[in-house]
């Protein structure tokens, strides 16, 4: 422990090298998920190298997206791994390695620290031990209580092992991870609202973060007098999405549209899937209407929140998109929400987070476009790209079918949305030197 601790001690502090460190841990974790699912005596049918290696990238980056069915690739001590890394992709490996240290030492490097701000997206003075703290706490208890859940609805169902399928799903649910045991997901179980209903609460709970979640229990607790503006954000624009988004999806699709508040139902739960980026499915997503696809991918693209186990551009980032939008159509002079002004360094932020996003995505659509243009549709590869950068693991069902080439792009995306757009950007860039001289002010049509 000491070793760990004065190791992570001599690292760099600057900008790049922080997230240079983020981006090699994940790496790591990804080679050594690699590592033990090219192992026999993990496996219970063959796979290539390459289905091995996507498999690892969209573990720990907790995408779900499979080359092949899951179950049957991999044995019970394959699954026990993969669930691991499942977890250390969810909560964060550097949480956990503060977790350690600071149940040791009482005390983070500072390495540590702006590891954590970075690899959660907290704002500089928010206090990092609570913050630790409460991502074990909240992940224990949450996790516990949806395979307790989960235990009975699967017992009801008289599915095998119930309780590692509860346990598994949990975990998968609350990292927004979406593998399942089954080949087909959650659509055996549409009819059970036990299991349906779970996931769903488990996928919500990871994907508005562990900042929400503490401020509301600051709040129950009466050491808060209310919860924060970004907790506020976040609430309001997760149930806005949710809602629109499956009304959406729902008259999207004649089929759904056909079978009432069923269908209504199905597409509640798509809808929250996509927004969470938990990949669960409880309808054939290759059979969903273009229109309801379409949805689908603009909900992919929004993605969770900061500070969760969720990908995509994040909702605070869309709220503040839309604040800026409104202000310039009112002509105010400052953004605003909830008559509170947003820092120019948060508009900033947001608005280079959608750019380098949306760039990152056309490019590699593009190259999937080149790889698969003659065998694949359009809309299907556009949907397989966004579904890997927002780290949802939901599929039309083509990526059985992709060449080689196209499951290393898509790897690299999964690679690319679990450690953020903006991190991977800072990585590319390299450090300038400051401007010693404002430069000169001169406006541009627009």
């Amino acid at each position: 422990m000491n070793f760990l601790k004065k190791w992570i001690e001599t690292r760099k502090t600057d900008d790049k090298s922080t997230v240079l460190f983020l981006i090699k841990g994940y790496l790591f974790l990804s080679v050594l998920c690699f590592i033990a699912l090219i192992l026999p005596v993990c496996q219970n049918s063959e796979n290539s190298l390459v289905n091995h290696l996507f498999f690892s990238v969209s573990v720990v980056s907790t995408t779900g997206l499979a080359p092949a069915n899951f179950a049957e690739s991999y044995n019970f001590l394959g699954q026990i791994i993969c669930l691991i890394f499942i977890q250390l992709g969810g909560i964060g490996y550097m949480a956990l390695s503060s977790f350690i240290i600071l149940g040791r030492f009482h005390q983070l490097p500072s390495i540590s620290a702006r590891l954590l701000r970075l690899e959660f997206g907290l704002p500089k003075k928010y206090p990092l031990i609570s913050f630790i703290n409460s991502v074990f706490i909240f992940t224990v208890l949450i996790e516990t209580a949806g395979a307790v859940l989960l235990y009975v609805g699967f017992s009801a169902e008289g599915v095998d092992q119930p309780l590692w399928s509860a346990i598994f799903h949990s975990i998968s649910a609350f990292c927004t991870a979406g593998f399942s045991l089954y080949g087909d997901s959650m659509t055996s179980y549409t009819d059970n609202a036990l299991i349906t209903n779970t996931i769903l609460v488990l996928s919500l709970l990871g994907s508005i973060g562990f900042i929400v979640l503490l401020d509301i229990w600051l709040r129950v607790i009466k050491r808060r007098k209310s919860i924060t503006l970004t907790s506020e954000i976040i609430l309001i624009s997760t149930f806005v999405i949710w809602i629109v988004g499956a009304i959406l999806i729902f008259f999207s699709d004649p089929i759904l549209w056909s079978e009432g508040f069923e269908g209504l139902k199905l597409a509640a739960f798509q809808s929250i899937s996509a927004h969470t980026t938990v990949g669960f499915n409880n309808y054939d997503i290759g059979a969903i209407a273009n229109g309801g696809n379409f949805i689908l991918i603009i909900l992919m693209v929004i993605g969770a929140s900061p500070a969760g186990t969720g990908g995509g551009i994040k909702t605070t980032s869309a709220t503040a998109l839309t604040a800026v939008l409104i202000s310039v159509l009112k002509r105010r002079k400052h953004v605003t929400f909830f008559n509170k002004e947003i820092p120019a360094s948060n508009i900033y932020l947001a608005v280079s987070s959608a750019i380098f996003y949306l760039l990152i995505l056309i490019v590699g659509t593009w190259a999937l476009l080149l790889v698969e243009g003659n065998n694949l549709r359009f809309e299907f590869l556009l949907f397989e790209a966004a579904s890997a950068l927002s780290t949802v693991g939901l599929s039309s069902g083509i990526t059985g079918a992709l060449s080689d080439a196209s499951k290393i792009i898509i790897s690299l995306l999964m690679f690319i949305g679990r450690l953020g757009v903006l991190t991977f950007g800072f990585a590319l860039i390299s450090k300038t030197p400051l401007l010693r001289h404002k430069p000169k002010i001169e406006e541009i049509a627009i």
